[in-house]
């Protein structure tokens, strides 16, 4: 696991003395030079220091690393040099004096703006630094919550398929053994029964085994479609349908709206067999959450040159925090009633890879104990 070997750890005494013994000090070296200089040059002859010293304090005070000091000190030391020549001995040529005094005017504000530029470019170049350093520690927080986060959905999918393969196995090898050893002495009925139930469980499953396979798929971009001109009304009234029989058998009612006149033209390019897969695993997974007697509402319509396919129930719902995670493989809400139905959270996550593999998107509605809509769009086209 990537971990971050940096810290925000506070700069302790020993490291912050240098520092600030180095930034007192060009402080108190810059005051030193400054009234050096305007001692110089009020007792030197006029015209011989010029005032062309004082840029050694201003490049000095680029110690303190403080641009207003540097604009000061600069500032002072133009001023100082004016009243250096009108303090200084008498002497020199006046033409010479004017161009000495201008001259180191030009010098010392030269040697500021340099030192203002150097420290700016400084502090740039730290703000650049801290920024990219926060944005490392960032990404490094992020792969560790991320790899942190795939460790924990492998554990809970070990677990969760240890229990979904455990519970069809312990089914099929008990009715098994029972057949095995006690056929002679059971009932036509019994035999029956017991048959069922090996191929309910040998079904399920199948099922599971072709959901990891689907799901392995998405994720390695190994799913393969094949394409087709489809009436996509059709076959959501056709695979549903098919599936209202099992719905009843639970005491639940499946009600389907095909809201799409019979003689529309409108088709999908589409793979049938994988949408029909989907509309079964948007079925299943409402008739599995809503409770008996409730009501499950298939739509398919048109909308914006889009085919919109909806699938509502009356069951538990999902929360707003978990909406988000639903499409996560294996996934499963964390609530008593949901985690006694069979399942290994990857019903939606194949749901979603087949519909974006159709240039398609899908949605999720749903409260608390208000039930769950499911809907997904794929575009529509004008048939010859």
């Amino acid at each position: 696991m990537l971990t971050n070997t940096t810290t925000d750890q506070k700069p302790t005494r020993m490291q912050i003395m240098p520092t600030l013994l180095s930034r007192s000090a060009a402080y108190v070296w810059t005051g030193i030079l400054v009234v050096g200089f305007f001692v110089l040059d009020i007792f030197l002859p006029l015209g011989v220091a010029a005032g062309v010293p004082y840029a050694v304090a201003v490049m000095t005070s680029m110690r303190t690393a403080r641009i207003r000091f540097i604009a000061g000190v600069t500032v002072l030391t133009c001023a100082l040099t004016i009243l250096g020549f009108l303090l200084s001995p008498d002497g020199g040529e006046p033409w010479k004096v004017a161009a000495n005094r201008t001259l180191a005017i030009f010098v010392i504000l030269g040697a500021g703006v340099f030192a203002v530029y150097a420290i700016s470019v400084r502090r740039r170049a730290t703000r650049q630094a801290i920024m990219f350093e926060q944005v490392r520690r960032r990404r490094i927080q992020d792969a560790n919550i991320q790899l942190m986060r795939s460790a924990e959905a492998r554990s809970s999918f070990l677990g969760q398929i240890s229990h979904e393969l455990r519970t069809p196995l312990t089914s099929l090898t008990t009715f098994a053994h029972i057949l095995d050893g006690k056929s002679e002495t059971l009932s036509r009925e019994r035999i029956q029964a017991h048959s069922e139930v090996i191929g309910r469980s040998a079904r399920r499953l199948e099922v599971l085994i072709n959901d990891l396979f689907d799901a392995s798929g998405s994720e390695t971009d190994s799913f393969k479609l094949n394409l087709s001109t489809v009436d996509l009304p059709q076959i959501v009234s056709d695979t549903a349908n098919e599936y209202a029989h099992h719905v009843r058998t639970l005491d639940q009612e499946l009600e389907i709206d095909i809201d799409i006149p019979d003689e529309s033209k409108y088709r999908a390019i589409a793979d049938s067999v994988r949408m029909s897969q989907v509309i079964t695993n948007l079925l299943s997974n409402a008739s599995k959450y809503s409770w008996p007697g409730s009501t499950i509402h298939a739509f398919c319509g048109l909308e914006n040159d889009k085919f919109i396919v909806k699938v509502t129930d009356q069951g538990a719902g999902i929360s707003r925090e978990d909406i988000s995670k639903v499409f996560t493989p294996f996934f499963r809400v964390d609530a008593a009633e949901v985690r006694a139905v069979p399942g290994a959270g990857l019903g939606l996550t194949i749901v979603k890879s087949i519909v974006e593999l159709h240039d398609g998107q899908v949605y999720i509605e749903s409260e608390p104990d208000r039930g769950t809509t499911v809907s997904f769009t794929i575009p529509a086209v004008l048939s010859s």
